[in-house]
């Protein structure tokens, strides 16, 4: 069983293309999921939390998940990102594909490997 941390940029001071992100990176995770892989989608399971972090700036809500982020990192295989448009330019994508890339762990463009979870 392919064991997938999800990567999807997220950040942006349009809430229309944030709830765009959640909606893409929610609908690639249940793809893989179908096909039987074990995936930690970190934008779907932050999205709906962020809304109750009041009070807190981008950067100090992106310091709480750090370490989140880490043990799902660590307990997964591979690395999965989504190449929606702002991939090449996210802070949080470019620290999880180092991550694994110094692990020497599988990173994929999902746009290149989404044929391997279609029936």
């Amino acid at each position: 069983m392919r064991k997938i941390f999800l990567a999807c940029p997220y950040g942006h001071a349009d809430k229309v293309i944030v709830e765009h992100r959640f909606q893409i990176a929610s609908a690639v995770a249940a793809t893989m999921l179908r096909s039987g892989a074990t995936v930690f989608s970190q934008v779907s399971m932050s999205h709906p939390i962020n809304g109750y972090l009041t009070g807190l700036d981008p950067a100090a809500i992106g310091r709480l998940w750090g370490p989140v982020d880490t043990v799902f990192m660590e307990a997964m295989e591979e690395l999965i990102v989504i190449d929606e448009p702002g991939w090449k330019e996210s802070a949080g994508v470019a620290r999880e594909i180092a991550f694994f890339q110094q692990r020497d762990r599988r990173v994929s463009l999902w746009s290149e490997v989404r044929s391997e979870f279609t029936p």
